[in-house]
Order: structure tokens, then sequence, then C-alpha cells
């Protein structure tokens, strides 16, 4: 599924980590098992940022968004839509995004609401932003996140190694003649290789993750540039979802992308789940910066099974840099 929404400009992006930090090396060798120091080689995840057991996704995000809206010198009273992606909210009920708005003092005249989607949420939120802002005006802000990826008690499970806590707050709003162009499939007959049943540990069928994202993904970025007629001087870097750097590598390797233009965090962070794509944007900031101007083609896949494209401009002065913090909100 292709589309395109016009007369919307992303204004800018924020991201958050938590102070805390995990050496995966250090971790792998404390339990000293072989099959552990094989996948830090492998994945290439040498850090991972954890929140503690008073912070959650929300608080990142929060956070994120309050220094967005400071550095646009945005009116809070100008937020008509606030959507939180997450598959970590703080309650079953009301939607976390609700949470939110009463923390960034945001009015009454604003559409909140969660949307429970992983990797591919950012991709997923900017066209939901994007249709709710084309029919309502005003401003939006999509936030992103996922947190509580804590080690367990008493065994290591390897798929815990992959994952980090992170959040993103990126504004929207409307603007003539500014427009992003998208691509969105899903295929629920696959959901169950990679699932996490209520109240269980993450399920993923591995070999079936990374032939997924070998085939199905890259053959999506390929037709993307295809459909909407992008040359490769029309991209200044690529954002693939951060699952690990087996996959990264082997997707770049399969669409011919050359090594300088994918933009990478995972080394640091992990999988940020949700908050893959922008909080990989704001670590690279400075990178960014070298222009004043830059267009991104960005791929999220993963839990669905569902993979989705993006591809946008966006004013590099407000691009913040990565923020970490410990803070978190006594509601």
């Amino acid at each position: 599924m292709f589309g395109q929404y016009s007369n919307i400009c992303i204004r800018g992006i924020a991201s958050a980590v938590p102070e805390n930090r995990v050496d995966n090396i250090e971790l792998a060798e404390a339990y000293d098992t072989k099959r552990i120091k094989r996948q830090v080689s492998l994945t290439g995840i040498e850090f991972r940022h954890i929140c503690d057991k008073h912070q959650a996704a929300s608080d990142l995000a929060s956070i994120a968004a309050e220094k967005l809206m400071e550095q646009l010198c945005w009116s809070k009273d100008e937020i008509r839509v606030l959507v939180f992606v997450t598959q970590s909210p703080d309650v079953r009920t009301p939607s976390t995004a609700m949470i939110i708005q009463k923390r960034l003092d945001i009015g009454e005249d604003c559409l909140a609401f969660d949307v429970n989607l992983g990797c591919t949420g950012y991709v997923s939120g900017l066209q939901i932003v994007a249709a709710l802002l084309n029919n309502i005006g005003g401003k939006g802000l999509l936030l992103v996140g996922d947190g509580k990826y804590r080690e367990p008690d008493e065994c290591m499970d390897s798929n815990i190694l992959l994952f980090g806590d992170g959040a993103a707050a990126t504004a929207l709003e409307i603007v003539p003649e500014k427009n992003f162009c998208y691509f969105q499939k899903t295929d629920g007959k696959r959901h169950s290789l990679l699932t996490r049943p209520l109240n269980g540990k993450l399920q993923m069928d591995g070999n079936a993750i990374l032939l997924f994202s070998l085939t199905e993904v890259t053959q999506s970025i390929n037709d993307f540039k295809t459909h909407f007629q992008l040359r490769e001087q029309d991209i200044d870097y690529y954002i693939i979802h951060q699952a690990q750097k087996l996959i990264i590598e082997g997707i770049a390797n399969e669409c011919k992308i050359a090594a300088e233009k994918v933009l990478n965090s995972y080394e640091d962070y992990g999988n940020t789940s949700t908050a893959s794509l922008p909080l990989t944007i704001c670590h690279n900031v400075e990178r960014l910066k070298e222009k004043a101007t830059v267009h991104l083609l960005l791929s999220g896949f993963g839990v669905g099974l569902a993979w989705a494209n993006v591809y946008i401009e966006i004013d590099t002065q407000n691009i913040l840099p990565l923020i970490f913090t410990d803070y978190y909100y006594e509601d």
C-alpha cells in the first residue's frame, strides 16, 4: 500500500533514553555462556539504556515532548492531536496518551489516544497524525516509546540483550506544499513469529524474522524508491529499524545502499522498538546538521508482522540531541 500526505510538515524531533546504562559485554561475562557472548558479537549491541523501577516509556516520551515544544516555542493550546504509539502503556485504561496530556498541561480541545504497534509504529503514527490534522487543522504530537525491558532475576534470556528503552516526540503541522510519502503492509498470518502473550515472555523465531527482513523488507525499500521515482541523490540518509547489526547490514547490502548513507544507533541503545527510527535521527544529530535540510528514507519492520517505509524532509535545526534522564513523573 503506497500513499502520500500533502500539506504536512515535520517540524522537529526529540528523543530520550534512561540514564541507566547496561553493558552487554559485562553481562555476558557475568553469565559466562558462549551463546550469550556470541550473540553480543553477532548483534553488535554493546550497550542498552534501561528504565529503573520507577521510570516508564511515558516519562521519556513526556520529557521529549516538553523539550521539543520549548524548542519550537509552541503553545500548549495549539495541540489538537496527541498520539502515543507504545506496547508499554502505564495502565490498561485509559490511554496513556491522556496521562501525558495532563502532564504537558494540554487543554481539552485535543484528541489523545494510544496505538498498540511495534517497530512500524513510527511510520504508522506519522500517517495517523497527518490524517487527523488534515481534517481538523492545528498542530500535532506523535509520541512513540517502549520501556521496562528489565533484566530477569534468575535467568538470562538472550532475547533480553537485544532490547533497550527509549521514547521520542515528533511535531507535525499543516504547511502548504509540504508532503511525505509512505508504504505500509501487514501480514497477521505470521503474528506468532514475534509475540508476547499477556503476562508472558517475548517469543521470537529469530531465523524467520531474519528471512522476512532480507526478503520482504528489502523488496519494499526497492519498490518504494521505484514507485515514487526516488533517485539516490534524493536521499541523504537511510535509517533502518535498529533490530541488530546482522539485519541492518543485510538489508543495506541487498538494497545496494552505501554504508556511509546508513545511520545507526544499535551499538549504544539496542533495539528500542517504536522509538528506533527517531532515536537514531537524534543520535546522529551532529552529522545531520552538516546540512540545513535533510531528506531521509526510514524503514520500520517487525511485530505483526508488519513493514513500512516513509520518505521525509526535515530542517535539522529542530532535531534535538539525545536526552539522557532518570526523571519520572509522580502523577
